[in-house]
């Protein structure tokens, strides 16, 4: 998985967790990238920063049987990380796949399937 959508899910579920703050998170893990990298880092992380609250209602909307605060932390965060990167006009059918990988790499067996379902039907309602 590309290493700055790591990190970015990371923040998201740090941010639910303790409410870590953007520069904390930047000055402890900023330095795992780099340049034009860290840049795209904290675009997404400002993004969901101003765009949380909405961003969880959309989530909230497309779940359809299940409570946002029944998701796994993890999964959760990948979705979040999956919709805020579509919201900024990110290409989806790049965006659904890389955070599948992520929740294959570090959440449960059924991650994987369930985080790219959630976002392929926020990619089909946002496209009306």
């Amino acid at each position: 998985m590309d290493k700055v959508r790591e990190l970015f899910v990371r923040f998201i579920y740090l941010d639910n967790l303790v409410g870590v703050d953007k520069e904390t998170f930047l000055e402890n893990f900023g330095k795992e990238v780099e340049g034009d990298r860290i840049k795209k880092l904290e675009k997404l992380i400002d993004f969901y920063i101003r765009n949380k609250e909405e961003v969880l209602k959309e989530l909230s909307y497309i779940l359809v049987g299940w409570r946002v605060e029944r998701l796994l932390d993890l999964d959760r965060s990948a979705i979040l990380g999956g919709m805020c990167e579509i919201l900024m006009g990110e290409n989806p059918d790049e965006v659904i796949p890389s955070y599948g990988t992520f929740a294959r790499v570090f959440s449960s067996d059924k991650s994987p399937s369930f985080v790219m379902g959630v976002l392929k039907s926020f990619k089909e309602v946002i496209k009306k």
